[in-house]
């Protein structure tokens, strides 16, 4: 049993390398597994490009339908239960797609790991802003994002030796062992609040009576959904989601077919995304603890829009990186900022309830963009009008969340 006495670091700081680490392999697979094996599948599949975005729509489909529910069980079980128990999906559901022989096998695969999926970044960073004080969440969601980057970065750089030396089949099955693993992990380690421990949040002494003060009555979906700053910060969410993916999902696909990139090297797009991500999304944490939340998101928007656009207008290897690399520094940060805006508008003890209900927006981007961009694609000959079409989505979230009202603390029902 772990007790206050029973270690010497703050038990905050084991959360959240556990978090990490779950988050990370949560990323290898929705994000750096499916852009990086796709070609691969394509071919032997015989799939069309709208057919593969199929496949992740429907894993973004099943996200958004469990994200708001497993937000809303976060805040009535709390979050170890939910993260333990869900990493079965995710990693059945891993597993399950190297056995897949057709397309309809592929879609009710990916589906159940987007079931898992929704129970990983809602509740981890609800969680996270449990064990650390006020002043310190925008730091440790930092950390927490960098999982992004370090888990589908890395993949740029081991999944194609897999597939090389095994196929693409055998990288799915190592996923899938990787995700079930996390079940002996979150149980024995997680915690949902300090006071379980007899401790108080890591670096919040002094902070909680100022938290407390707010309401504790619950607040219903209803009332969440009256508030006008929950659909800016939704609606925008919706759009950078989808001109996140509308890039993320296809840049390697479209450096093998289009542009008659080696497989190896245009695998390397996602890696690049990925690692500038991690001193990325920590940095644009550092600044919002100084600028503020909405400055902070409408200057990333911006720029992930412009770089979406850079990105169109080169086809040499390097130039691409560059621009890649800009478009991964600032998608890093998007996450940790969205969460950060859970705690600055709304109530702690909603917290979890209002991210699942905001990530149904970016679920539904999720959902649409490999559908709408392989469609396109598929149309137009070419993956730069879809491009295009994510980067005029940047810009209008950009625009968007410039309507988004200031604040010192969270926005709380007026009577």
């Amino acid at each position: 049993m772990i007790t206050k006495e029973s270690h010497k670091i703050h038990w905050a700081w084991v959360v959240l390398g556990t978090s990490f680490l779950t988050l990370l392999i949560n990323y290898s697979i929705r994000i750096g597994a499916y852009p990086i094996l796709l070609p691969e599948m394509i071919k032997d599949l015989c799939l069309t490009k709208a057919q593969a975005g199929l496949i992740k729509s429907t894993f973004a489909m099943t996200y958004l339908i469990f994200a708001p529910v497993m937000g809303k069980l976060t805040d009535r079980v709390g979050a170890r239960k939910v993260i333990t128990f869900c990493c079965l999906f995710l990693g059945g559901g891993t597993f399950l797609m190297g056995k897949a022989e057709d397309l309809a096998a592929a879609v009710i695969f990916f589906g159940i790991v987007g079931i898992g999926s929704a129970a990983t970044w809602v509740p981890s960073a609800a969680l996270i802003q449990n064990w650390f004080g006020m002043k310190r969440r925008a730091m440790a969601l930092g950390v927490l994002s960098a999982s992004s980057g370090a888990g589908f970065g890395l993949m740029g750089l081991i999944l194609p030796l897999m597939v090389v030396g095994h196929g693409w089949r055998f990288a799915w099955f190592a996923l899938g062992i990787a995700g079930v693993s996390l079940f002996l992990l979150n149980g024995p380690l997680l915690r949902d609040r300090p006071q379980q421990l007899g401790l108080s949040p890591w670096g919040g002494k002094g902070e909680e009576v100022k938290e407390d003060s707010f309401p504790t009555k619950r607040i219903g979906y209803f009332e969440i959904l009256r508030q006008g700053q929950f659909w800016i910060i939704g609606i925008s969410y919706f759009l950078i989601s989808y001109a996140s993916y509308a890039l993320l999902d296809f840049i390697v696909t479209y450096g093998v077919l289009e542009l008659c990139i080696p497989y190896g090297t245009a695998s390397l797009f996602i890696t690049v995304a990925a690692f500038c991500g991690i001193p990325g999304g920590l940095l644009v944490m550092m600044v919002s603890d100084h600028i503020g939340t909405k400055k902070s998101l409408g200057i990333i928007y911006t720029l992930m829009g412009l770089s979406i656009l850079y990105v169109i207008f080169r086809k040499n290897v390097l130039p691409l990186m560059v621009g890649i690399g800009c478009f991964g520094a600032l998608y890093g940060g998007i996450f940790p900022l969205v969460a950060a805006c859970g705690r600055d508008y709304f109530p702690r003890e909603i917290t979890g309830t209002v991210l699942g209900l905001l990530t149904i927006f970016y679920g539904a981007g999720a959902m649409a963009t490999p559908v709408v961009t392989g469609h396109l694609a598929d149309l137009t000959g070419s993956f730069r009008w879809p491009f295009g079409l994510g980067a005029f989505a940047a810009l209008a979230a950009a625009i968007l969340i410039g309507f988004l009202r200031s604040t010192q603390g969270p926005v709380t029902q007026e009577d």
